[in-house]
């Protein structure tokens, strides 16, 4: 039997044993549905709070202890990646399948084999994050290691405590996930988020401002916020797991029928290793800038603290203010690939060219807008949000860089859809290759805009790939730019309508308005509040978004479907 064919069987499989779940009473059917909507819900709020955070943090410790806080994250998300992407996704699969045939004894097994490797492996990274400290603060400057070492180490060493909770946290997650008790995870990644983000700003401060430390220190009181989040959350699922693990135990199963270790592990890295290998892909991008931006910068001329805030710019400013379209991309790609599997396992091309292309047109959607915002407004915005206006013109910068990070990540979801789990993934790998060449190439003659421009070209080589490979191995046949059209347009349109309010709002507000800070936040609330009436307009007019996706926004969602029905003369 091909490959292929497994993967639809098992596809299908999935599928009816879900619908024979579903069918078990509306009780859990509603339980299920409450737990899923507090995880969206949940999932928004911590992305929220992870792009609000960075604007009294800069202020505190600003941009040289941003660069050095993004330093040491940078490493910390690759060991975080390598202890926790795949194991909650490997183990809440497993466990349900397991659950649906009432092997309980397997469930058992793979539970107690998933949280030893957690335990073991959060040890050894541990001691490999604490002890590398000082190897890695000198790979990042290497023209100035003692400096560099003076700064990062220890902003290093204060986050390495958090890998001995977080991936015990992540596998009881995914073992409450398992069981569909979703709701437990939402709120503990709600309350981790919430704890950490106050922890970052109270700790940042109490250094800086109370005790009147250095941009160093406050920076490593930031990184080590993530040890008290984690803690915190932790100990809610504690309390929700022990009960269930005490339910589970009564159903008195017998652990000689179940799988063997050797079994449990495998099936457990089918699933974990490509997840991972995936996840890794972003950290990774994010490490080689760390090892190439500032040492290059340095060799441009910058001084060691000059190169670390240029790079805390670019990293944890320009770079932040994307992770809010890519927000909405990931539920985009999240919520279209159970689809897409779906539609290829009943060979249903129909669905899976709708899916395809209705998806690709949200994201363009949704991210052209903020593009057309970062470009034309990032000095009203660097000021706002940062307290300065240095860092514009690397806003600007990075503004086309949501697109086609964008693109990438939805078009990933898609290829795991039709079952190529592996093709993402070195599609993303010759980005990075692509970015950390034209990081060597462009950073000596552009400094930090050569950068920030090397990772745009790095995502739209990786995105083109994943398009084209979207394309062979759905056997569809669309145009890119025939989808981006309209959403083009309409950002077009929403960029006269920016400049011109933004134009005006200073050169009305500078009579009466005598500080900086609020001129700047006039310029914004008066072009953000027109441009997205004007934007709205335009995209309903071109076509670039249906009532029936308007439908689905929030609040003002239904009035709004009432308006593009009549402009469209219905859905289409």
């Amino acid at each position: 039997m091909g490959r292929k064919s497994k993967q639809a069987k098992l596809i299908c499989y999935n599928s009816v044993a879900l619908a024979k779940t579903l069918e078990v009473g509306s009780t859990q059917n509603s339980n299920l549905t409450r737990g899923a909507s507090i995880m969206v819900i949940s999932v928004t709020l911590a992305k929220v709070l992870g792009l609000v955070y960075i604007f009294p943090l800069t202020r505190l410790i600003h941009d040289t202890g941003i660069g050095i806080y993004s330093n040491a994250y940078n490493l910390y998300i690759i060991f975080l990646t390598l202890s926790t992407a795949g194991f909650p996704t490997a183990m809440g699969k497993l466990v349900s399948e397991r659950l649906a045939l009432h092997k309980y004894a397997d469930v058992e097994q793979i539970y107690r084999y998933t949280m030893w490797s957690l335990t073991i492996l959060s040890v050894l990274l541990f001691f490999g994050m604490w002890y590398g400290a000082p190897l890695y603060s000198h790979l990042v400057a290497i023209k100035d290691p003692k400096g560099s070492q003076q700064y990062l180490t220890w902003s290093v060493r204060a986050v390495a405590p958090s890998l001995l909770v977080v991936p015990l946290l992540s596998g009881f997650r995914g073992y409450l996930q398992g069981f569909q008790q979703l709701e437990p995870s939402a709120y503990s990644q709600a309350i981790e988020q919430v704890v950490r983000v106050v922890a970052i700003v109270a700790g940042a401060y109490l250094v800086t401002r109370v005790l009147h430390e250095g941009v160093a220190a406050g920076a490593a009181a930031a990184t080590f916020a993530a040890f008290p989040g984690a803690l915190v959350a932790l100990v809610v699922l504690v309390f929700s797991v022990i009960p269930l693990r005490r339910q589970f135990k009564s159903k008195r199963f017998d652990m000689r029928n179940a799988m063997s270790p050797r079994e449990a592990i495998r099936a457990l890295n089918a699933v974990a290793i490509p997840v991972s290998l995936g996840a890794l892909v972003v950290p990774i991008s994010g490490l080689s800038d760390s090892l190439t931006v500032q040492n290059f910068l340095m060799l441009a001329g910058y001084s060691l603290s000059q190169a670390i805030a240029q790079y805390g710019i670019l990293s944890r400013q320009a770079m932040q203010l994307i992770q809010l379209p890519l927000a909405f991309a990931m539920a985009i790609g999240a919520s279209v690939l159970p689809s897409i599997a779906h539609a290829q396992a009943l060979r249903d091309q129909k669905t899976i060219e709708t899916n395809i292309s209705g998806t690709i047109r949200s994201m363009f959607f949704m991210t052209f807008p903020v593009a057309a915002a970062l470009l034309l407004l990032a000095v009203p915005i660097d000021l706002v949000l940062f307290g300065k206006t240095e860092g514009a013109p690397i806003i600007s910068s990075v503004s086309f860089m949501g697109i086609f990070s964008g693109l990438e990540l939805v078009s990933t979801y898609m290829l795991q859809g039709l079952g190529k789990m592996y093709r993402p993934v070195r599609n993303m790998f010759i980005g990075i290759f692509v970015k950390v060449v034209l990081n060597v190439v462009l950073i000596l003659p552009f400094g930090i805009m050569g950068a920030a421009i090397a990772t745009t070209i790095g995502y739209l080589f990786s995105s083109t790939l994943n398009v084209l490979a979207v394309k062979k191995y759905g056997r569809v046949q669309f145009s890119v730019w025939r989808l981006a059209a309209p959403s083009l347009l309409a950002s077009v349109v929403l960029g006269v309508s920016l400049a011109l309010c933004n134009y005006a709002a200073y050169h009305t507000g500078v009579y009466i308005i005598h500080s900086a800070f609020w001129l700047r936040a006039w310029q914004l609330l008066w072009s953000i509040g027109i441009g997205a009436v004007v934007y709205i307009v335009a995209s309903i007019r071109l076509k670039a978004v249906s009532a029936n996706e308007l439908r689905r926004v929030p609040v003002v969602g239904t009035r709004l479907s009432r308006f593009a029905g009549r402009v469209q003369g219905g859905a289409y």
